[in-house]
């Protein structure tokens, strides 16, 4: 009787861990793969990954610098859409699995005579538009000491400061600034692009001082081959 008691209790306790959500920090500014309201093109390959290995996951929409400082206090099991380089590496956990890869290059004023080929041959104290909390990439983070930074919180923004020539480039993924020239109904020439920054690999970011998190890790991972598996086009979703 007393076997089938601390049964009863043992399948009960594995329940009710499994009816506990994962919970992420959904960014809400990086459209079309992550929108105002966090829905996008990350989030529904995280949806479809966790379900393939029977998880359940529940989003906090925020934006992309409080979903990382969300993570980083423990308050949720992982935040997107994370750039996996160095100075990301020291603050979280990465899964093997990218989530999708991104390619995000310089972009001009429409007037601007300003060529380069590469970042290693940009002007020092350039002036270049970003997004407060993104990562741009190691070669970038080495050489950013060189350049005057104007830090904003929208892609909008960034557009506005390139058209109205308040800043000299700026860096933007592509194709969230092909989306929010569409959006604007701007033509593409309203800013001019330039070359290739960066193709980053974007990850979740888990939580260091979460006990679910790394959990929450290796499903994602596990969900993540299954939908590749069956799927193959959606390492190209973002490119």
């Amino acid at each position: 009787m007393r076997l089938i008691l601390f049964s009863v209790l043992l399948l009960a306790t594995k329940l009710s861990f499994a009816k506990e959500p994962f919970i992420l920090a959904a960014e809400s500014s990086w459209p079309p793969y992550a929108k105002e309201d966090g829905q996008g093109i990350s989030r529904e390959i995280i949806e479809k990954a966790y379900a393939l290995v029977g998880m359940k996951v529940t989003f906090v929409i925020v934006p992309y610098a409080r979903a990382l400082h969300l993570t980083k206090q423990g308050d949720v099991d992982g935040a997107f859409n994370v750039t996996r380089q160095q100075s990301t590496e020291r603050d979280f956990l990465f899964g093997e699995e990218p989530l999708l890869q991104a390619a995000a290059s310089f972009y001009f004023p429409p007037d601007s005579n300003l060529n380069f080929d590469s970042i290693l041959d940009a002007p020092n104290r350039m002036s270049v538009a970003i997004i407060i909390g993104y990562e741009y990439g190691d070669l970038y983070d080495k050489q950013r000491y060189r350049f005057s930074e104007v830090a904003v919180t929208s892609q909008k923004q960034i557009i506005q400061l390139l058209r109205r020539n308040r800043v000299q480039s700026a860096i933007m993924f592509d194709r969230v600034a092909e989306y929010h020239l569409e959006q604007l109904k701007l033509p593409k020439d309203s800013i001019r692009k330039g070359p290739l920054n960066h193709i980053s690999n974007i990850h979740v970011a888990f939580s260091r001082n979460r006990p679910s998190a790394r959990d929450a890790m290796i499903k994602l991972d596990e969900g993540l081959r299954l939908l590749r598996l069956s799927h193959p086009q959606v390492n190209e979703s973002a490119l």
